[in-house]
């Protein structure tokens, strides 16, 4: 909320969907990157302030008809308490294990980042018409009368039916891995922490920057299994298994820039504008000859091989 002339407060309408914070760690030295749009074919400066929002994104309409964003609100508290552990990580060095806190705060965080983007949002509202119902991996949110009675079936379908729930559901979603047992805690072990050699800053990072080995993985409890994610311009976290090495071979960065292009909804930005550049004039030449449905599965066989590499991974064990 932000405070008017008249000292009252009115909801505010620029919502990030790639925090401010997170985005900080792509500039340059003047705080800037350039922002490749996929629909205009162009590329521009800009800044975190003033990339990656949407207008009343976490915008909703209250029973009494007035507009609030306590939404907003809610993810910066929520994100807030994960600042700390992804300074500590994009500060680490190959030379030593990433903390268990850190690496947990982050898997809350990347929970928190994959439900609020708006290219998962349709599947987001699917989702929220689970919710209240028979025992699933939705069932940790009930909807109970003061009596102790049954809910009517009316009432349930007119909250799941709201627009404001539907929004709401996005901030409900990330809590649902923690609630399905202790496998999200195992998943931390698969994750390995990739810094180049060189310390570069190449990664690129877009409106869904976490790319998948799944295209339409939705799944609330299974969704952040096989992934990479840049944590930052030089460090990369990758969560695939079994079967990886620790040598990144030499062609991953282009391929990876290529695959955050392909995966992209509209923006994706770098801090070197010519790096950028190659990206997009190589992710052109495969939608030229109609190769992109091979992009993303290539990167993920990539990180099978142990070729000697410009890009080593560190051991994440704590």
């Amino acid at each position: 909320m932000a405070a008017d002339g008249c000292g009252m407060t009115k909801a505010s309408r620029k919502h990030h969907y790639l925090p401010r914070h997170y985005l900080r760690g792509f500039v340059d030295g003047a705080g800037t990157f350039f922002v490749y749009d996929k629909l205009r074919g162009k590329i521009f400066q800009s800044n975190p302030d003033a990339a990656f929002f949407e207008n009343d994104l976490n915008t909703v309409t209250l029973p009494g008809g007035s507009p609030s964003d306590f939404l907003e609100g809610l993810y910066t508290e929520m994100e807030s308490r994960a600042w700390n552990s992804l300074d500590s990580i994009r500060q680490s060095t190959p030379d030593a294990p990433i903390a268990l806190q850190d690496k947990m705060d982050l898997m809350f965080f990347l929970s928190l980042l994959h439900w609020r983007l708006p290219s998962n949002a349709a599947s987001a509202e699917r989702l929220s018409q689970r919710f209240f119902g028979p025992a699933n991996e939705l069932g940790f949110l009930k909807i109970e009368s003061t009596t102790g009675t049954a809910v009517p079936g009316d009432i349930i379908a007119s909250i799941r039916t709201s627009p404001a729930w539907m929004k709401t559901a996005k901030a409900i979603l990330p809590f649902a891995p923690f609630f399905a047992g202790d496998s999200w805690h195992a998943d931390l072990a698969s994750w390995r922490f990739f810094y180049p050699a060189d310390e570069s800053s190449r990664f690129v990072v877009a409106d869904n920057p976490i790319v998948a080995r799944g295209h339409d993985d939705h799944d609330p409890v299974a969704c952040l299994k096989d992934f990479i994610f840049p944590v930052s311009g030089r460090i990369l976290l990758v969560s695939r298994g079994e079967g990886m090495g620790k040598i990144l071979p030499p062609e991953f960065t282009i391929q990876y820039g290529t695959a955050i292009i392909e995966r992209a909804r509209r923006f994706v930005a770098c801090h070197d504008r010519s790096f950028l550049s190659a990206l997009v004039n190589d992710h052109e030449l495969h939608v030229r000859f109609g190769k992109t449905g091979r992009i993303v599965p290539e990167l993920f066989e990539m990180l099978g091989r142990t070729d000697e590499g410009r890009a080593t991974g560190a051991d994440t064990e704590p």
